[in-house]
């Protein structure tokens, strides 16, 4: 398999499942199917006109379409949209390996050359793939953590029968969920940076900072129990990403 041309249609798709970002109703809408089609089709310029251009061309069609299709079940959303992203990695895998000759266009070498002497004036212009890749792979996890993985971890904690249960045994409002979870967002990208920069004591530092904010919280011990499996859920899947963006290195 091809892993930067994988990386690089895998990123556009992920780019556009932001889309669903705080969507916990579904997208069900033309509207939100027509800019999810949209935004992975630029990707496409970059690939020779082949059996495995057309191939990836329809998918890349479809995929919305499947999308809204599966975005109908509002009772297993965070299920669907997680076999969704198996099946987007399963097929992009498949379309970038050599049984379909996936090839980049002659003219993207130069293209290369000229972003790299254009952010790197007075070099000579070389490089080499394995850089590319890495910011790829950078660019993968980046973009896994910031949705995918908080897919995955309320999959997980609905698995486990785990719900977001205040103090006086209520469920939390709306605005305090969406508050969580940008706290998640930004827990999951310092820990991913910091294992990219291997700084593993600021690691620490965050989750036990987290730990303080929600100390008051901790008196329910339904909630404090979800809290901490969802801030250790959301830290390893950062952790994992990094360090197989990390791997590509």
């Amino acid at each position: 398999m091809n892993y930067i041309l994988f990386f690089s249609v895998m990123n556009m798709i992920l780019l556009s499942r932001l889309y669903l970002t705080l969507r916990d109703e579904g997208t069900t809408d033309v509207r939100s199917r027509v800019i999810m089609a949209l935004i992975p089709f630029p990707v496409l310029i970059f690939f020779e006109l082949n059996t495995g251009f057309l191939l990836l061309f329809m998918y890349l069609a479809l995929s919305p379409w499947l999308t809204g299709l599966l975005e109908r079940d509002a009772r297993n959303l965070n299920r669907n949209r997680f076999i969704l992203l198996l099946i987007h990695t399963a097929i992009i895998a498949l379309l970038t390996s050599r049984l379909y000759n996936l090839n980049p266009v002659s003219w993207i070498y130069g293209f290369e050359n000229y972003l790299i002497e254009m952010f790197t004036p007075g070099g000579e212009g070389e490089h080499q793939d394995t850089d590319w890749l890495a910011i790829q792979a950078v660019l993968f996890g980046f973009l896994i953590i910031l949705n995918e993985a908080n897919i995955m971890v309320r999959l997980m904690l609905t698995r486990l029968g785990l719900s977001p249960v205040g103090n006086k045994g209520q469920v939390i409002n709306e605005q305090e969920y969406r508050t969580g979870r940008v706290i998640g967002f930004l827990e999951r990208i310092f820990v991913f940076i910091f294992i990219l920069l291997q700084q593993y004591a600021a690691v620490g530092f965050i989750l036990a900072a987290k730990g303080i904010v929600r100390y008051p919280d901790f008196g329910n011990r339904t909630f404090a129990e979800y809290i901490l499996i969802g801030t250790l859920l959301s830290a390893l899947f950062a952790t994992m990403f990094a360090f197989l963006a990390q791997a590509f290195f």
